[in-house]
């Protein structure tokens, strides 16, 4: 019986041992399972990864792509389809069954984006969250709403890699149970052995534990000290045999203990799902903010890099990839005067350094407008005079006169509009706030805000009608029930433009002895206003208005083009007429019309945007 129950330990000793040890090898799984996608040529330019398929094998996903023009890309999956329907594509699914990525049904190009979108490259896309260019391994971890784009041209590969858990946490407790089981069997072993063994020694003298295997082991001494010395030496073995069996145990458990975490199970893994919380089940049918904070982070960026190589070399075609409308031809402007007037003021250079007031419009379709507040750096160089007229002499400092305000380094506001999904922001506005200003609060950026029309009611004027309103009372209609709508309390453009350049110039005419005539034409730019609700009943508009400053011969005196104006228009000398186009960027925020405050102007950019006769 104890020879039955110890050998019966024994195997099951080695069996839990066996199953161990193979937890760890012949036992244990791949390192990873790959799914690849064998129809890359046949199914079109593009395939997409929608996020249920990333969860058809357990374990973290990586996208492996191959091929000197691989590229994939991350991105909210209205953006992706969006962009790939321009082409032809496939839509990829994982087939647990063979162990693949199969494509559903080839989609060809729609008609109506494919024309626009001739030539386009997905790399570099504002659209992307984040993006492989080039051939690797792409870790990927997609919310529902998200999709994935991958190239799939001639020489690429596509393939899901899932890793697997090398854990095994029954390695451990096999392992311990073995051990256990093993040194149980190994006991009742001695012990049966023993019991066989107590019947063929003497019985006389011989006492203790372990009787037979001494009888069994030990050394007959026909002498009184030979009997004595063996004597000692049996009870020495004994007491030896007792501290083993500790010291066994002890090492069994060092042993034990020194085992990799992964040997084990770990129970706080199921702890911290149980403390997760739950959804409410409740959904939104709010139009989504479609760029993260940190797509509109890498926007900026972009967009300061552009500005700052285009504001070094002077070349507004290096513009071009992120500027467009009055931002373009304020800058444009500039360089070509800086080019010949080497004294005329740079524009403030843009930073990525963002004031934390931005406005996203929420949207699926396009175009997409945001509106971001950065910091901004004096250019180097850029001295201020006092009066802040440029050095041109005679009237041409007045007609040319700066009336920004004398910030050395004024906040700015880029006004930003994505046309296409295969076209990048670009900024359609660059507006200096004013000093001393307090933007009106606004909802979270990323709650997202409305693009508002320009027949809106609900606002104290209508926001297509802000510029042409302002246009007017520049011009010198102040004393109307529609300028009573304005906050006109120390408007410098107001103060230093319009009809009060005439007044300036007529007056310096005058003390100079000249008769030269002046006149002034205000408009609403023709490019369009934008407008965003702040979320808490009024809006920010941001429009444009184009001043012409007229000055006419008069009775022996001709106005004289110099300075910035002979670099615009190539006039040079004494003219019988000369125009000066003078485009005022400006933002208003302008309240409900259920409230008593006024419209305010909350920033400005003025510039020499043309000349002629």
């Amino acid at each position: 019986m104890r020879f039955g129950l110890a050998i019966t330990l024994l195997v099951l000793s080695g069996v839990l041992l066996i199953l161990g040890i193979g937890q760890r090898t012949f036992l244990a799984g791949p390192d990873e399972i790959v799914y690849s996608y064998a129809g890359v040529e046949a199914d079109g330019d593009y395939a997409v990864l929608d996020a249920p398929e990333l969860e058809a094998v357990p374990g973290d996903v990586e996208l492996v792509i191959e091929g000197e023009n691989a590229f994939a890309a991350r991105g909210a999956a209205i953006d992706v389809e969006a962009w790939v329907s321009a082409f032809p594509h496939a839509t990829l699914r994982a087939d647990s069954g063979g162990a693949r990525l199969v494509s559903e049904d080839p989609v060809a190009a729609d008609p109506e984006t494919a024309e626009d979108a001739q030539g386009a490259d997905p790399r570099g896309s504002d659209l992307w969250r984040s993006e492989q260019v080039g051939p690797g391994r792409m870790p990927v971890t997609l919310e529902q709403n998200e999709s994935i784009i991958v190239a799939t041209g001639a020489g690429t590969g596509v393939s899901l890699a899932w890793a697997q858990d090398r854990r095994t946490p029954w390695a451990g407790p096999l392992l311990a149970a073995g051990a256990l089981f093993a040194i149980a069997g190994l006991v009742l072993y001695l012990l049966a052995v023993d019991h066989d063994r107590r019947g063929l020694g003497p019985r006389r003298g011989r006492r203790g534990p372990l009787l037979g295997l001494r009888n069994m082991f030990g050394r007959r001494r026909r002498t009184r000290s030979g009997s004595a010395a063996s004597s000692a030496r049996s009870g020495n073995g004994a007491r030896a045999g007792r501290r083993a069996l500790p010291v066994l145990g002890i090492g069994l458990a060092l042993a034990l203990t020194g085992c990799s975490p992964s040997y084990w199970p770990d129970f706080s893994a199921e702890e911290a799902a149980t403390d997760a919380p739950t959804g409410t089940g409740e959904t939104t049918t709010a139009a989504p903010v479609p760029v993260t904070p940190e797509q509109l982070d890498r926007i900026v960026g972009e967009i300061v890099a552009a500005a700052g190589t285009a504001d070094d070399e002077l070349d507004a075609k290096l513009l071009e990839a992120r500027f467009t409308g009055d931002a373009l031809a304020q800058r444009s402007a500039n360089y070509e005067i800086r080019e010949s007037v080497d004294s005329y003021d740079a524009p403030p250079r843009l930073t990525d350094e963002a004031l934390d007031y931005e406005l996203v419009q929420s949207t699926e379709g396009w175009p997409r407008t945001a509106f971001v507040t950065v910091e901004s750096l004096t250019p180097a160089g850029t001295e201020e005079d006092e009066d802040g007229s440029e050095d041109g002499g005679g009237s041409e400092a007045v007609r040319a006169d700066a009336v920004q305000e004398s910030i050395a380094s004024p906040s700015l506001a880029l006004v930003m509009t994505q046309e296409t999904p295969h076209s990048n922001y670009l900024v359609s506005r660059v507006i200096a706030l004013r000093g001393g200003i307090t933007m009106p609060t606004a909802a979270p950026a990323e709650e997202g805000t409305a693009l508002l029309a320009d027949d809106l009611q609900t606002l104290l004027l209508p926001p297509g009608e802000v510029g042409g309103a302002y246009a007017r009372i520049l011009a010198g209609e102040t004393d109307t029930e529609e300028a009573a709508l304005f906050d006109l309390t120390d408007d410098t453009i107001i103060e230093k433009s319009g009809a009060a350049w005439v007044a300036s110039a007529e007056d310096a005419a005058d003390e100079d002895d000249q008769d030269v005539r002046y006149s002034v034409k205000t408009a609403q730019a023709e490019t369009p206003n934008v407008s965003l609700s702040t979320g808490t009943g009024g809006a920010l508009v941001t429009t444009t208005v184009i001043e012409e400053r007229v000055e006419r011969a008069g009775e022996g005196w001709k106005p004289k083009a110099v300075g910035a104006v002979s670099a615009l228009s190539g006039l040079e000398g004494q003219q019988d007429r000369i125009v000066s186009e003078v485009a005022h960027q400006l933002l208003f925020y302008v309240p409900s019309n259920t409230g008593d405050q006024r419209i305010q102007l909350l920033g400005y950019t003025t510039e020499l945007v043309g000349a002629r006769k």
